[in-house]
């Protein structure tokens, strides 16, 4: 049974470990190693431990009690309206994905989204992702399927 729960920091050791075999082994195909190696110090215990809890909400996925997902929503920087947020670090333990997990995770984000008062939920997604996420609606900006300098397409659902 999949529960999502509230991040605290008991969790971040596990998160970390996520996030970083995810990144290891699924991203680094299409950002390659030295930008995995660049960006993976952001999602070490410590910068979990700092970070996560700065975020609008934070959110962590349990299958009978073991940590298997994060997604994470935060207001979009450079946002005047305060209308516009972004999905952060939406991962699934590799072992298991397509168990409707991330599913769940978005779901979760997207109800958070419309009760804050969202008009506007943009998620910076890789390759792999962005079919996942086009199931839920969103769509590439501008309906351009274009990458952005980070190798990542931006993707939005208007409310």
């Amino acid at each position: 049974m999949i529960k999502i729960v509230e991040y605290k920091d008991e969790y971040a050791k596990e998160l970390s470990e996520i996030i970083l075999s995810n990144m290891y082994q699924i991203n680094i195909k299409d950002h390659g190693k030295d930008v995995i190696d660049k960006i993976s110090k952001d999602f070490s215990e410590d910068e979990i431990k700092k970070n996560f809890p700065n975020r609008t909400r934070c959110l962590v996925a349990l299958k009978d009690n073991e940590v298997v997902g994060t997604a994470s929503i935060d207001k979009y920087k450079g946002d005047e309206t305060g209308k516009k947020y972004i999905i952060l670090t939406v991962f699934v333990k590799i072992q298991n994905h397509h168990q409707g997990i991330g599913r769940k995770l978005i779901e979760k984000i997207e109800n958070i989204a419309i009760n804050i008062g969202c008009k506007e939920l943009i998620i910076l997604a890789s390759v792999y992702a962005c079919e996942f996420y086009r199931k839920f609606g969103f769509d590439y900006l501008d309906s351009k399927k274009i990458q952005n300098e980070d190798k990542e397409y931006i993707l939005i659902k208007k409310y």
